[in-house]
């Protein structure tokens, strides 16, 4: 069964698309090497509809209490740093707690302006929230699909239910809908001020993956844009309708930005000044380039 329509027939297979180092420590019950199966899992989603390879990726994952994270430090071979805080085999939780903090990474988390003290600017940093954890609801369902007929083990088929309903329990949470009779770019009007001065206002991101997730299951392909965000350090700092046009003209396929902006109620990017040409993505985005991110 597909009930999202979302599989393709001709979907390649990514074998080894990056490597997940997990770290022995407190996971509960649960094994490492069952760990890795599902991350392996998660990343080969994202990857694969991403359209990244991830052979020169490299992450260590490791567990921790609190609120899971990607460090901004690299490790000691230059590998980016995941901390999770899912425990036992709860698979559901390692999936979506992995698929938040890939995206991060695949959207180029580390490539904002510095602004002292080891920060970066954070203005924007609340729609990759909210494209993180699209990612993650996304990942959940897709993979809800997957592994009824292709789990990373046999005898784990019965775990797809899970990963479902644990979705689908996330959607049906009032915050995640607007109020009766608003229009999203209202809302957003109501609430830009907000979301720019606090990126980590978790119920107004969760009703803002809301809304775009539906154009991810609609076109899967659409990912492969991310690795495009955040395309100037100094996009960081601008407002969000320079932030969606310095990433609409940072990307290949031009539709996902476009799609965003329509979402927001945002002018065209063409009606907004272009990102600065003498900054190439191909040349300063860390996934587009060989060579480890600038610190």
């Amino acid at each position: 069964m597909d009930p999202l329509g979302t599989v393709r027939k001709d979907r390649p297979s990514i074998k080894q698309a990056m490597a997940i180092d997990v770290a022995p420590g407190d996971w509960g019950n649960a094994e490492v090497r069952d760990i890795k199966r599902v991350l392996d899992s998660v990343a080969g989603e994202l990857l694969t509809h991403a359209g990244i390879s991830g052979g020169d990726l490299s992450i260590r994952v490791i567990p921790r209490h609190g609120s899971p994270k990607v460090l901004y430090e690299r490790g000691a071979q230059g590998q980016y740093v995941i901390q999770l805080t899912a425990r036992d085999e709860r698979w559901f939780q390692y999936v979506f707690q992995f698929s938040h903090e890939l995206c991060h990474v695949l959207s180029n988390f580390d490539h904002k302006e510095p602004i002292g003290d080891g920060k970066v600017n954070e203005s924007n940093q609340w729609f990759e929230e909210a494209l993180c954890e699209t990612a993650s609801l996304f990942t959940l369902r897709r993979l809800a699909v997957v592994w009824e007929t292709n789990p990373p083990t046999r005898n784990w088929s019965g775990y797809a239910p899970q990963f479902s309903a644990y979705a689908s329990r996330l959607m049906a949470e009032s915050h995640r809908h607007l109020p009766a009779g608003q229009s999203f770019p209202d809302w957003y009007a109501q609430n830009q001020a907000a979301l720019s001065s606090n990126p980590y206002l978790r119920e107004k991101n969760e009703l803002v993956a809301a809304h775009l997730l539906p154009l991810f299951e609609a076109h899967p392909e659409l990912w492969q844009s991310i690795a495009y965000l955040n395309p100037r350090k100094a996009s960081a700092s601008t407002p969000f309708s320079q932030y969606l046009a310095d990433w609409q003209a940072a990307s290949l396929d031009k539709t996902l930005a476009k799609q965003v902006q329509a979402l927001f109620g945002l002018p065209y990017a063409g009606q907004i000044n272009k990102m600065d040409g003498s900054e190439s993505a191909e040349k300063n985005l860390p996934l587009l380039r060989s060579s480890p991110a600038s610190p």
